[in-house]
């Protein structure tokens, strides 16, 4: 049985109760994590072992994600392409954890097959979570799509364990690690540079002046000459501006129609 632990003071209903979760964060039916939230502290057991969830994940970048059971087609094809990106996501220096409702022994001898079966390692824990407890808690279930099995609900959290991605694929569609990739990156680069990015961004393509800076302000922070206006309210930056700040974006040339 997973619990989760806050240091408030509980009352005697809430500690009784197999899972709890912060006091702020019971004021309506059921907690669903949205973006900005810190993620709950939990205890559960994985595939590498018992975990404290704010211990195991605090200080790095977390792919925090649920399935539907150990064992099955579309489960099979999204934990060989997690292990597959492996090395991309070492390189953002981020970390995954699975959760299923299956036990330890379960999830173990799937790993071992899904990494026999498409020859990529499953090298990341599973939490088990076999009365489901988790995954109520997490808002990871969804009774219209089924009553008891979590859907494929994928978490980003930061460093500082705030929630700030959130991704929802129902029982019969795998989710996309290219995306999963993608948002890293530009959330990476969003706190890096303090920028916007834009819709269908990829490395290396233009980044944004973010709503609510000045032009004033924009000089200051990027530099005078750092950034061009499209319109009044669409501002990019020019290739410099990656060089003095940590990196390198590059400037498209703008529709001129």
């Amino acid at each position: 049985m997973a619990s989760f632990r806050f240091p408030s003071p509980v009352s005697a209903r809430q500690a009784a109760a197999p899972v709890r979760l912060p006091p702020g964060y019971c004021n309506g039916a059921g907690w669903v994590p949205r973006i900005g939230d810190i993620f709950p502290d939990l205890d559960a057991r994985t595939t590498q072992g018992p975990i404290r969830f704010h211990d195991w994940a605090e200080g790095r970048w977390t792919v925090l994600f649920s399935q539907p059971g150990a064992f099955t087609p579309v489960c099979s094809t999204e934990l060989a392409g997690l292990a597959e990106i492996a090395a991309d996501l070492d390189r953002r220096g981020v970390q995954v954890i699975g959760l299923a409702p299956d036990t330890v022994a379960d999830l173990t001898a799937w790993c071992v097959d899904v990494s026999v079966m498409f020859g990529n390692p499953v090298r990341f824990p599973m939490i088990s979570d076999p009365d489901g407890a988790i995954a109520r808690a997490c808002g990871m279930t969804h009774p219209k799509e089924s009553p008891d099995l979590p859907i494929r609900k994928t978490l980003i959290l930061d460093p500082a364990l705030r929630v700030r991605m959130v991704f929802e694929y129902p029982l019969r569609v795998g989710r996309g690690t290219d995306e999963i990739l993608r948002v890293l990156d530009a959330l990476q680069e969003r706190d890096r540079l303090d920028v916007a990015i834009p819709g269908d961004w990829q490395p290396g393509d233009p980044v944004l002046v973010p709503v609510g800076l000045s032009d004033d302000e924009a000089d200051i922070r990027f530099g005078a000459g750092g950034w061009r206006a499209l319109r009044r309210y669409l501002r990019v930056l020019a290739p410099a501006i990656g060089d003095r700040v940590g990196g390198t974006v590059a400037l498209r040339q703008p529709c001129t129609h």
